[in-house]
């Protein structure tokens, strides 16, 4: 810097009240934060610390109002697909149930395994997959060789005469009654239904 720039230097440090702007001393509660080259201002280490704390009070709080949320939302979704799954399977059971031919066409193998003929000749055999002889893994419901449902812990066939009576001989049979348990997550819900095959006594 040469003398001669001594002046214009002085008159940059005093103000027009004539005081010396230089290192200004800091009051006594003044903020600590420090104005950096474009006039911003940043944070202390002890408000950042404070911040910190803060997000993980918040954080500890709504973990468990998240866990709840997401926990009732699957828990629906499982009702839903459970339900779907289940009256679908019920649906296709019963009108194939009305169908069959005659007492005679009807063969009761077990209380969750029966085979019949329909009123065009087509043999159809619903029973539990892995049971017996019954193809499929276990849990499904089986249609012949064709996966019905899926999650299925108990399948059941009560046969029952013209007066609600049990019996065990197709001859006798007036009523089929259908009960099955489907289990999706945490979700079980037992499903049941009676017909009458259209073409008996």
């Amino acid at each position: 810097m040469h003398i001669s720039d001594l002046p214009n230097l002085d008159s940059r440090l005093r103000g027009n009240d004539g005081i010396y702007r230089g290192a200004q001393m800091r009051a006594p509660g003044q903020s600590c934060r420090h104005a950096n080259r474009n006039g911003r201002h940043g944070f202390s280490l002890i408000e950042l610390i404070m911040i910190i704390v803060i997000l993980a009070i918040l954080s500890v709080v709504a973990a468990p109002l998240m866990s709840n949320l997401f926990r009732g939302y699957f828990t629906g979704k499982d009702i839903a697909d459970t339900d779907w799954q289940a009256r679908v399977a019920l649906e296709r059971m019963s009108r194939d149930l009305r169908s069959v031919r005659a007492p005679a066409n009807l063969v009761i193998t077990a209380a969750g395994d029966i085979s019949f003929a329909d009123v065009d000749g087509n043999v159809i055999r619903y029973c539990l997959g892995a049971v017996g002889t019954c193809p499929g893994v276990a849990g499904d419901l089986m249609r012949n060789a064709q996966v019905l449902a899926g999650g299925v812990s108990a399948l059941t066939f009560t046969f029952l005469t013209r007066t609600a009576a049990a019996t065990g001989v197709a001859a006798q049979v007036f009523y089929i009654n259908t009960a099955f348990t489907v289990t999706q997550g945490t979700v079980a819900k037992s499903y049941t239904a009676t017909v009458s095959p259209r073409n008996f006594p």
